[in-house]
């Protein structure tokens, strides 16, 4: 606002410096009527103005030696008209006035004054002698004179607003085209730069790297003095941070690739050259794109030292970091019970759920997951995933701790839990699904008619023979009837003879085919 504010009254105080400038160009080609009547004795004729007497009474004077009448358009020339005036005086005593004539029509000496100004300044009119006008010969000044704009000044032209915002855009979006080019330059040039640093470390790595992986044991690398190490890895390059960098990738890379004694001594070399301070240090960072690396870090090399930080980042706003930092806990904690992941607030996404799977897929048979705490979570998600753990892991004993919740929950965990009775087979819970197929949820009651097919009973048949009496829709027909196939023949033949809906008779051809059962 101050820049603003000084910008205007810089221009302010500009314009007022230019004041006397502006004014003097518009000085009057006649200060006075003397000047004017002196320019018209001396110009002529003039374009489109002419002159004539008039007596006191206001009519045309007659003068037979200047040769005009009562009908005469007027004279052309001023001076002939002051003689003529005169010579009328001296010959009769006769007084007249001398009457303006521009285009023929009588004007004012005024309009006449102002009218003969403006053929000046638009140039349809040149002095013939211009020694009166306004008290100089401005010709000859102007021939003695060298031209000089008017504008002298360079910062004149800023006078003008418009020309000042034209000049003012133009010299932004050079400076900022320019800022951009020297930009994209040092930021090339930089790059360039790094890349030749990373071809030149990774050779300066590679050899020793190997050598020290292949050509000593464990116990002889747990042994190490700093001396030997060094050799390989001198301490000055390890205080580089590009060259950090490349051996971190370097060992990550090693590691995936390497199984039994190899991965040991990769993760014994990491922490002797100390590169799990700089895992740690990059878990502090506020760039998540480091904080994920640090994750993989101490994820690969099994850093649980770095696990209490590892935990801050459990329920980050980030996306990518929330998700790693996740999987790390669970692959490094020795006792996980998940409540770090009950207690998440962000929806859990398909990849994530895939990606913990496989992780708590792993570790089921090793420790003690307490996979019921995800049923207590705030976040319906994490409820959600959690149900699917009992269906996929098998875990049958939780089946008692699902019925008492499905009361309680919404249609969503509903449907997912009688999936998870389907799927185990479990007949003992099939009030549930009875239940269910009362429900005005037309996909919790496709559902559970599934379910009822496979682990209902004869209630359940009679419910589902209750509602196909009542027509249903013709997706939840087709549903029903293959349901009451299975659990009860009878019941279904004698809805089918019952009713001789053509629909009907269709659904039972194509439930008869045995090469239609899947479809």
């Amino acid at each position: 606002m101050l820049v603003k504010n000084a910008v205007a009254l810089v221009f302010l105080l500009f314009l007022m410096s230019k004041t006397e400038v502006v004014l003097g160009q518009e000085d009057q080609a006649f200060p006075d009527s003397t000047s004017f009547v002196d320019f018209l004795k001396s110009q002529g004729e003039i374009p489109g103005l002419k002159f004539r007497l008039l007596d006191p009474a206001g009519q045309i004077l007659l003068d037979s030696t200047a040769g005009t009448s009562a009908t005469d358009a007027g004279m052309t020339d001023f001076t002939s008209a002051l003689a003529l005036r005169d010579s009328l005086f001296l010959s009769d005593s006769t007084s007249s006035n001398i009457q303006f004539l521009l285009y023929s029509e009588a004007n004012t000496f005024e309009a006449v004054q102002e009218y003969v100004s403006n053929l000046l300044k638009i140039g349809d009119l040149e002095p013939v002698a211009t020694d009166n006008l306004n008290g100089r010969d401005l010709i000859s000044l102007a021939s003695r004179e060298r031209y000089s704009s008017l504008q002298s000044d360079g910062f004149a032209y800023v006078g003008d607003f418009k020309m000042f915002v034209v000049i003012f855009t133009i010299s932004i979006f050079v400076l900022f085209a320019f800022g951009m080019i020297l930009f994209m330059l040092i930021l090339k040039v930089q790059g360039n730069r790094i890349e030749k640093l990373f071809a030149l470390y990774d050779a300066q790595i590679v050899g020793p790297l190997s050598e020290i992986l292949f050509d000593k044991s464990l116990e002889e690398l747990e042994s190490l003095s700093d001396e030997e190490l060094n050799q390989n890895f001198p301490a000055k390059q390890l205080k580089k941070p590009i060259y950090v960098q490349v051996l971190v990738e370097r060992i990550l890379a090693l590691n995936k690739k390497m199984k039994g004694d190899f991965k040991l001594k990769i993760k014994v070399l990491y922490k002797r050259l100390n590169l799990e301070k700089d895992t740690i240090e990059k878990l502090k960072s506020s760039r998540w794109d480091r904080v994920v690396s640090g994750l993989v870090e101490v994820n690969e090399m099994d850093l649980t030292e770095a696990l209490k930080e590892v935990q801050k980042h459990v329920n980050s706003p980030n996306f990518h970091i929330r998700s790693q930092a996740v999987a790390t806990v669970l692959n490094l904690s020795e006792n996980v019970d998940l409540s770090f992941l009950r207690d998440q607030t962000f929806p859990l996404s398909s990849w994530q759920q895939m990606n913990y799977l496989r992780i708590i897929k792993y570790l089921n048979s090793s420790r003690d997951l307490r996979i019921n705490t995800l049923f207590s979570s705030h976040n319906q998600s994490i409820r959600l995933f959690g149900y699917k753990l009992v269906r996929i892991l098998g875990l049958v004993d939780l089946l008692v701790e699902l019925e008492e919740k499905f009361v309680t929950v919404s249609d969503e965990e509903k449907i997912e839990i009688i999936k998870t009775f389907e799927y185990l087979g479990v007949p003992a819970h099939i009030e549930v699904i009875n239940s269910s197929l009362k429900s005005e949820n037309i996909e919790l009651v496709c559902v559970a008619a599934k379910a009822a097919g496979e682990i209902g009973d004869d209630s359940s048949a009679k419910i589902i023979y209750e509602i196909l009496e009542g027509s249903p829709g013709f997706r939840l027909k087709v549903i029903f009837l293959k349901s009451l196939q299975n659990l009860n023949g009878e019941l279904y033949s004698q809805f089918i003879n019952v009713d001789s809906n053509s629909d009907l008779h269709r659904i039972n051809k194509h439930l008869s085919d045995p090469l239609l059962q899947d479809v």
